[in-house]
């Protein structure tokens, strides 16, 4: 079966099209078409995603393909009723290209015809989620994860690169804006939040070099800015006495709810990027960095406890589990179990060619769920209980306390059951690329952006309601998100 984020990216990279002579040699006659993907299951009625078609002459090489020469193909539905058909513009090239949309529960057949050859895919739509809300958030990608308040308030983060600024959403449970701010540049920072409601981002400066941490109040207004640090591009996490540790490319910092620095631990080398710190209920604090060392701090006052290392760049945000484990996935391609005393516990084979840039999470039984070819599930004694393949996920499973888990690829958002099978799939003709969240009524929570580059994108936060599902919320689980729970303060415990 093949999901819907498998399909998001189809054609721009693709070979020009050889276009065939008149009168036709034998390797340019047309001898078959494909039709890609050759089988799509969808979950979300009015749930929209792209098919494409390529001309095959005998050795199987492509003469012409849908995404280049668009007119060469005729497509049809057998059951419009079902799945119908339209065009949209790719948002690279403006090339209309075939768009297949969804209307109600049953199966389809999309045929693509040219000249006088066939080929089909089959369409299965379940009715198992509804689009529940959709906000547009304007120009500016959003490459931070959606964070949830105490009172259901959904915060987000959208950056515009080519104007240098980014600008903080403040959102009803229903979709509303209730405020926005305007911030520094934070990139992939994904805002914290204190048990005050106070919100904390990182952001990094245009040389990429320098940076700072933004507090801002729930009412949307700006209650400090730590300068001097350098550039900070995780995310930062909070102690229960309300110390925020950050990483800023070459130092950790212990940052006190006023604003004023409680202790850093220096590196020479610039080490620290993608990971977030984590924070153990032993008080220590952990972090991944570029140079493939899980580093462990000492909360008090920074002193290094140990390192471990792994065969690559740490990417990935570590998890805790409830006895201590530190779980993290590396570029080396696989995910590691960390002992306290930082020793290794076992590790298990994930995505070896793409590398696991997944922050893992942790269900309520101990079963750590990453992503990298797919999404997989792996007991706490290191085995594989299942693996969905599909595309390579960067994001971290959420987990559902019914045991359902949801992702994010390129393409968008893709709903299992425990046991690893499909259960929907909602797909974007943006970039759906962050972890999705879970908000108090249970709506699954997802963004997206589209557009080519810079003041081109476009930013939009969707959120389904599922029609026959109880996720439950997170209740139960010890690390059910990227950063421990939806507040995202990165902390063993809640």
């Amino acid at each position: 079966m093949v999901s819907i984020g498998a399909i998001a990216a189809c054609g721009e990279d693709n070979p020009a099209p050889l276009e065939p002579e008149v009168p036709m040699e034998p390797d340019t006659v047309v001898t078959s078409i494909r039709v890609a993907p050759r089988e799509q299951t969808v979950g979300v009625l009015g749930t929209e995603f792209a098919v494409r078609a390529m001309a095959l002459n005998a050795s199987g090489d492509t003469l012409y393909a849908s995404w280049s020469s668009p007119g060469r193909f005729e497509w049809s539905s057998s059951a419009p009723e079902i799945a119908t058909l339209g065009t949209y513009e790719h948002h690279r090239t403006g090339v209309p290209l075939p768009l297949v949309r969804t209307v109600a529960e049953g199966t389809a057949t999309i045929t693509a015809t040219s000249q006088g050859l066939t080929s089909s895919m089959t369409v299965t739509v379940w009715d198992r989620a509804r689009a529940a809300w959709s906000l547009s958030t304007g120009p500016g990608n959003v490459q931070s994860s959606v964070v949830i308040g105490a009172d259901g308030t959904i915060y987000v983060v959208t950056t515009n690169h080519g104007q240098g600024f980014s600008v903080m959403f403040a959102l009803s449970p229903g979709g509303g804006v209730l405020w926005t701010q305007g911030l520094p540049r934070t990139g992939r920072s994904t805002p914290a939040i204190g048990d005050d409601g106070t919100l904390y981002v990182g952001s990094w400066a245009d040389s990429g070099f320098s940076g700072s941490l933004v507090a801002v109040g729930p009412g949307g207004n700006i209650r400090w800015v730590l300068d001097g640090l350098n550039a900070v591009t995780s995310s930062p996490a909070i102690g229960p006495d309300g110390t925020i540790y950050v990483a800023a490319t070459s130092a950790v910092h212990a940052v006190n709810p006023a604003g004023e620095i409680e202790w850093t631990h220096d590196r020479e080398e610039r080490v620290f990027g993608a990971s977030s710190p984590a924070l153990g209920s032993d008080g220590r604090i952990y972090v991944g960095a570029n140079d493939g060392l899980l580093y462990a701090f000492d909360g008090t006052d920074g002193s290094l406890r140990w390192t471990f290392s792994t065969g690559d760049v740490i990417a990935s945000s570590p998890a805790i589990g409830a006895d201590g484990t530190i779980y993290v996935g590396s570029m080396d391609g696989w995910l590691y179990a960390v002992n306290a005393e930082g020793t290794e516990a076992w590790r298990v084979e994930v995505d070896l060619r793409r590398g696991v840039s997944s922050s893992p999470s942790i269900g309520p039984d101990g079963t750590i769920y990453v992503g990298g070819d797919g999404v997989g599930a792996i007991d706490p004694a290191g085995s594989v209980r299942w693996h969905f393949r599909g595309s390579h996920v960067q994001t971290t499973p959420l987990l559902g306390a019914d045991g359902n888990v949801y992702f994010a690829t390129p393409g968008g958002v893709t709903a299992l059951d425990s046991q690893g099978e499909l259960l929907w799939a909602h797909g974007t003709q943006g970039w759906a690329g962050r972890t999705p969240a879970i908000g108090i009524d249970g709506t699954i929570i997802a963004t997206s952006h589209s557009g080519t580059s810079g003041d081109a994108y476009e930013g939009t936060v969707e959120a389904f309601a599922e029609t026959e599902l109880t996720n439950g919320g997170h209740d139960g689980s010890p690390w059910p998100t990227m950063r421990g729970n939806r507040a995202n303060t990165g902390r063993a415990g809640g």
